[in-house]
């Protein structure tokens, strides 16, 4: 997670600034190295492995995403009118969640029967596989010329990208509840593996049905988003997935039988999935067209703070145990919820404010 923090603003102004299907297809390639490296590594005799070899292949699949996302969640609204990004990005990202679903389970059953190198050659796989359906990306709309015709110099792109936070209130308020939920709540994924050897005696199969249920919850809370009208606000819906977020953690954490645990991380997949897409959907249409990349590649330098978060929760955990660990920082979502609910009332789930009433004018007036 690292190289979010590292890299995120220059990966938003590089999405900016070139062809971002092309963009797109390079970073899928460079995704194949870290992969290969890793098969090589859980072939090799135990007593070979060097734990810094293993955080430099890490470090690389890190560098991979985080170049990634800026230009696929910018691509993806060049293909769409601005009214209906927010069910484009949903539809997207639904797709993604289903197919991290489907991959958790074949790692689930692969690795017991061909081992941990058959998984990283079939992730492999699918890398080279993504970056040729990259190249048949053709947007239409002037979302993707704006990025080629306006191209300041890259230092001062990435000026104008910071100052998006100083100029603009609304990715001021993204900023500050993406590296909150970030620290807090994506990091109960550090917790998961030990939790469910220590609390619920699962192996590598039990661990892919936990890895399964978050990404299906997922996958089920995009859809649900991607059926919500356009006219609908979607800052009252995050502030609500910011709430049910904490809460489905202090679930997890008293939990002891897989199904009730499998249960719980369903909805914790749900609010994650959602919290994440609401949060690039509504940067990106917070500024201006030619800063959608940059708008993106802000989003990632907040989550660049998940490295605080793992070591916070490796912390915790190590101290106290994986459940209380789960339960401490479920409390924090649910409070820094709380804090933004108090703070940005627009965030919170009034009637009043439900409708985007742009829209709604618009409707009247026909």
């Amino acid at each position: 997670m690292l190289p979010n923090l590292l890299f995120g603003l220059a990966a938003g102004t590089l999405a900016d600034r070139g062809n971002r299907a092309r963009l797109l297809a390079l970073v899928r390639l460079l995704a194949l190295p870290p992969a290969l490296g890793l098969a090589w590594l859980s072939a090799a005799q135990p007593e070979s492995v060097n734990v810094w070899l293993l955080v430099v292949l890490a470090f690389g699949t890190g560098c991979a995403t985080v170049f990634d996302m800026p230009a696929r969640q910018a691509l993806v609204l060049d293909t769409v009118a601005r009214d209906a990004a927010p069910n484009a990005m949903a539809l997207n990202a639904t797709a993604s969640r289903l197919a991290t679903a489907v991959g958790a389970l074949l790692a689930g059953a692969l690795i017991p029967g061909a081992g941990l190198p058959a998984a990283f050659v079939l992730a492999a796989a699918t890398f080279a596989l993504a970056a040729l359906v990259g190249l048949l990306i053709r947007p239409a709309t002037r979302g993707s010329t704006v990025a080629l015709t306006a191209r300041p110099t890259f230092t001062r792109a990435m000026r104008d990208a910071l100052r998006l936070i100083a100029d603009i209130a609304e990715v001021r308020i993204l900023v500050a509840a993406a590296i909150a939920c970030e620290i807090f709540g994506f990091s109960y994924q550090t917790a998961v593996p030990v939790f469910a050897r220590d609390v619920l005696g699962a192996g590598a199969e039990g661990l892919g049905t936990l890895n399964a249920a978050t990404s299906l919850g997922g996958a089920l809370g995009l859809v649900t988003l991607a059926l919500v009208p356009g006219r609908i606000r979607r800052q009252p819906i995050l502030g609500l997935v910011f709430v049910a977020f904490g809460v489905s953690i202090l679930v997890v954490a008293p939990s002891h039988s897989m199904q009730v645990a499998a249960a719980a991380l369903l909805v914790t997949g749900a609010c994650a999935a959602s919290f994440d897409v609401l949060q690039q959907t509504l940067m990106q249409l917070a500024v201006p067209e030619a800063h959608r990349g940059r708008a993106v590649g802000l989003w990632v330098l907040s989550i660049g703070s998940a490295p605080v978060g793992n070591l916070e929760m490796g912390a915790v955990v190590a101290a106290f145990g994986a459940p209380a660990a789960l339960a401490i920082n479920g409390g924090l979502v649910l409070l820094a919820a709380v804090l933004l609910l108090a703070g940005a009332p627009s965030y919170r789930l009034a009637p009043r404010i439900l409708y985007d009433r742009a829209t709604s004018r618009r409707e009247s007036e026909q």
